[in-house]
């Protein structure tokens, strides 16, 4: 077996399979995503590792098909199913070698992003990990898959045909799941695709999930490597029952979770705060803990301004964004706290400037409630932070800038009576009064 291996390596296209998957998965870890999106978090870097499926796993499918298809263009094809040797046998060398290959690409990849999360992450679920590992299942499930089909569509069209396939297969269920398009089967069928979307630093796989999928690419895999070695008919339709056991095993397991759309769950242990010593306080989410000591001089500073106000805010906290709609789940406005949000593409790199602007925009009030002009509630929220700052908007923000010039022409106490009304309306979410306090006055 080792020699026929050693023999498959050197002269099949395993070896060069496996620099593909290599080269594909860090061109989108890096090139594509970017290092921002996942590093210095670990369950960002698990399911962008995991979305970087939608180009490998397809991959992987095409070039089992096309390792099976070399004894058809070599025509000695016949030649091998006349030996002796059993046809698991003469199935197993190349099974082997390009799942060796695959293994290999798959897990330098995951050492090649490591460095750089690691050494600079401050909080660590175990569920991350459950989520890489289980990519290199389905990644050597495709690979067997390829093989098995392959073998029973002996063509020079399986192998492209198959990476089309993969492409449609291995992105659309995900998408179905993710954007809530889909019936209750449907998208718990969505929940088998190798491919996941990025969740954000706030959510995490859950281990029934990635449970569920392990045992669907177990499946996977064995009626791969069942039809590879069939040689009857019969042999070839019994192949089958491993994928439909596994299918089933795995909805099951997922339907005894909950919602069929559950593709992520809440980690608490990333939301919980972290605060830095000192007053006032200012605290960020235990995910960010590393941008901290550079949150502190700008929120404090925000804090200074904004006691200039009657009622003030005394502590600053990271809130997180919800983009599912639902209203029970916002951010809601706070008179004691502040609240500011760290894009998770650039979390690990923040902006003192920006986060102190962000804090004062809307004289400490985050944004809600509905308007019927988004342009004069922007300015008016604009407005408030820049004469805190002491400072004219930028040019480009030309009708907050008239505004601006407008305000600091009246006395200092009509000035920082609108900024406290514009607050207040603010707190009480009547987003369409904040642009008539600012320009009319409180009423």
């Amino acid at each position: 077996m080792i020699r026929a291996l050693a023999i498959d390596l050197r002269r099949s296209a395993a070896v060069g399979a496996g620099l593909i998957v290599l080269l594909l998965g860090l061109a989108a870890m890096y090139l594509l995503f970017g290092p921002d999106a996942w590093s210095s978090r670990w369950s960002p870097l698990a399911t962008t590792l995991r979305t970087a499926l939608a180009f490998t796993w397809p991959l992987t499918l095409a070039a089992g098909a096309w390792l099976t298809d070399r004894d058809r263009r070599g025509r000695v094809g016949e030649l091998f199913t006349s030996t002796a040797r059993p046809a698991w046998q003469r199935a197993a060398s190349p099974a082997l070698a390009l799942s060796l290959t695959v293994t290999v690409a798959y897990l330098l990849t995951v050492a090649a992003c490591l460095p750089l999360v690691a050494g600079s992450a401050t909080y660590f679920n175990p569920a991350a990990i459950a989520v890489i590992a289980t990519g290199l299942p389905l990644l050597l499930a495709a690979g067997l898959l390829g093989m098995g089909l392959g073998a029973v569509v002996p063509s020079r069209f399986t192998a492209p045909t198959l990476a089309m396939a993969g492409l449609i297969l291995s992105s659309a269920p995900g998408l179905l799941s993710a954007y809530y398009v889909a019936g209750r089967i449907q998208q718990s069928v969505a929940l088998l695709s190798p491919v996941l979307g990025q969740s954000g630093d706030f959510l995490i796989v859950p281990a029934r999930l990635s449970l569920a999928q392990s045992i669907w690419a177990l499946a996977l895999a064995t009626t791969g490597f069942l039809l590879l070695s069939a040689t009857h008919v019969r042999a070839r339709t019994a192949a089958a029952l491993p994928a439909v056991f596994g299918a089933v095993t795995a909805l099951l397991l997922l339907a005894s979770a909950g919602p069929a759309n559950s593709m992520d769950a809440v980690d608490a242990g990333a939301r919980e705060l972290v605060c830095a010593d000192g007053t006032p306080r200012v605290c960020v989410r235990r995910v960010h803990a590393a941008v901290l000591p550079d949150t502190v001089a700008p929120a404090r500073d925000a804090l200074h301004r904004l006691s200039r106000l009657p009622n003030p805010p005394t502590a600053v906290e990271e809130g997180i964004r919800d983009i599912s709609g639902n209203p029970d789940e916002q951010d809601t406005p706070s008179g004691q706290t502040v609240t500011f949000y760290l894009d998770s593409g650039r979390a690990t790199d923040i902006d003192a400037e920006q986060v102190t602007l962000q804090l004062l925009t809307g004289a400490g009030v985050i944004s809600c409630g509905d308007t019927s002009n988004w342009e004069t509630y922007g300015a008016a929220r604009l407005v408030a932070a820049y004469w805190l700052l002491e400072t004219p908007p930028p040019d480009t923000k030309q009708k907050a800038v008239e505004a601006w010039q407008r305000l600091t022409s009246l006395p200092a106490a009509e000035q920082l009576a609108r900024i406290a009304a514009l607050r207040d309306a603010g707190l009480a979410c009547n987003a369409d009064a904040q642009w008539d306090i600012l320009m009319d006055g409180p009423r």
